[in-house]
């Protein structure tokens, strides 16, 4: 098969290698600024690219306010470039794809794969993130997590792995979630467990805030209990849990680590990627 890989961060960049190394043809663009092996050609042309590709890539996530992810690019990439590059019968595959950018796939008879919205790859990735999320809080304190109190906000993916990582190496572990039924399901498996409202009673006990919810749960009367000494690490994506300005000028030491699997584990990122695609490209040859 040709791949197109267009655009991405490190985990793009091995995944390219990861490809051919499976013998299949892969052409890249935007990916001009990354180093990738001579036998993996840098199109000069995203019409070269991805002319005759059964497949093209596209990052996790895919895009932003209409301007393909591409850090390694020497110039922007708007999704409309790229669709109008494209051919009815190719595969799209990419993670968080716009809704302009898929309906647009879709109107010019592409087919269409959201990586984000395979339950293998999600799970996968929140493993990811979690792993890098340990991994943040020990490096940005001197506290230990062992004998910390950490609070993680929300019940997703992201929060259910994160908190039973922290509490197997011997945190006390709370969770504030809005159902009673992952609050449940949060005690039964050991940890602590409360409502959004509860939380002013408790913000002062927490040596760790980490937030995973998409939207604001931690407002300033919130923040103004957290202790000075304390850490927030903010996974969630924009607008984020809680004010990050808010929390500087309150003099709390807060961190905002999006796309983590990228930063702590781009090669098994990139072979989750791959795994995900060839599943996408089995099924829809049955």
């Amino acid at each position: 098969m040709k791949f197109a890989v267009i655009g991405g961060d490190k985990r793009s960049v091995l995944l390219c290698s990861l490809l051919w190394r499976d013998r299949h043809r892969v052409h890249s663009f935007a990916l001009e600024k990354a180093e990738l092996p001579a036998e993996i050609p840098k199109a000069g042309c995203l019409q070269s690219c991805v002319y005759g590709a059964d497949c093209i890539v596209l990052p996790t996530p895919a895009e932003k306010n209409g301007i393909i992810n591409s850090p390694y690019a020497s110039q922007p990439l708007t999704a409309e470039e790229l669709l109008v590059s494209l051919w009815p019968g190719q595969l799209l595959i990419g993670g968080k794809l716009g809704r302009e950018l898929s309906m647009g796939a879709v109107a010019q008879g592409l087919q269409v794969a959201d990586l984000m919205q395979r339950r293998g790859f999600t799970v996968g990735n929140a493993a990811l993130t979690a792993e890098g999320a340990v991994e943040k809080l020990m490096a940005s304190s001197p506290r230990s997590l062992w004998g910390s109190s950490i609070l993680v906000t929300g019940w997703g993916r992201i929060a259910k792995i994160l908190s039973l990582r922290l509490y197997a190496m011997g945190a006390r572990v709370t969770v504030a979630a809005r159902k009673e039924g992952d609050r449940a399901m949060a005690t039964a498996l050991g940890l602590e467990a409360l409502d959004f409202p509860q939380l002013p009673e408790t913000m002062a006990d927490y040596d760790f805030i980490v937030n995973t919810v998409p939207e604001q749960v931690l407002g300033e009367q919130e923040l103004n209990l957290v202790r000075r000494d304390a850490l927030l690490l903010e996974l969630a994506s924009a607008p984020g849990g809680f004010d990050m300005r808010q929390a500087d000028e309150l003099g709390l030491k807060a961190l905002a680590a999006p796309g983590l699997p990228g930063l702590c584990a781009p090669y098994t990122a990139a072979e989750l990627m791959r795994d995900t695609i060839y599943s996408v490209i089995r099924e829809r040859e049955e």
